[in-house]
């Protein structure tokens, strides 16, 4: 290794090459999902953004759960990414609790707002040590922002996940028939 290698950054990881199924919303990160409402930050905890999961992180890359727009990426929020999928499903990523406080630190962003990602495109890069450091969780909460639109939204299966495995299952409302209309129903 000469001199300089020691400072070029880290590579952007590849993409997992993942399509989910419909209605599924996949893990963001390696390690081991738990119920949002078991999770230590207490706006997640208590549902007051949606409903969702959490993982406890094995690795240190979050990528995309869907494919979708980013509707918040990068500075100032590093820890943080929104993602509108291109179904609808509002998605909000946020890497620990209270590392809005660390102003960046310890993370690299690899996208930008408004851009068009495919679900399992890297994200970000966190560092777990360095969160843990600064005295915070480092746990990985993952919340659908619009819950009411949606009949149910639960855990696909809790315990071990590796970053593209189904995480959420995300299931439609039913459409309401107020009325027949000369044989045709009318959805309103």
């Amino acid at each position: 290794m000469g001199f300089f290698d020691r400072f070029k950054r880290p590579a952007k990881p590849e993409a997992l090459g993942v399509t989910p199924s419909e209605g599924v919303v996949l893990a963001p990160v390696s390690g081991e999902e738990i119920r949002l409402e078991d999770s230590s930050d207490p706006v997640f905890s208590c549902l007051a953004l949606g409903k969702g999961c959490a993982i406890k992180p094995g690795a240190s890359v979050v990528y995309a759960p869907v494919s979708g727009t980013l509707t918040a990426a990068g500075a100032p929020n590093f820890h943080a990414i929104g993602i509108t999928s291109d179904d609808g499903v509002e998605v909000l990523i946020h890497v620990g609790v209270d590392t809005v406080e660390m102003h960046g630190e310890g993370f690299e962003v690899f996208v930008e707002k408004d851009a068009h990602v495919r679900a399992g495109e890297p994200l970000l890069r966190f560092s777990a040590e360095k969160i843990r450091a600064a005295g915070h969780d480092d746990a990985v909460l993952m919340a659908i922002t619009n819950t009411d639109d949606y009949s149910s939204v639960e855990p696909a299966e809790l315990g071990e996940v590796s970053a593209g495995s189904p995480a959420l299952i995300v299931r439609r409302k039913a459409p309401r028939l107020h009325r027949l209309l000369g044989g045709r129903a009318a959805v309103v």
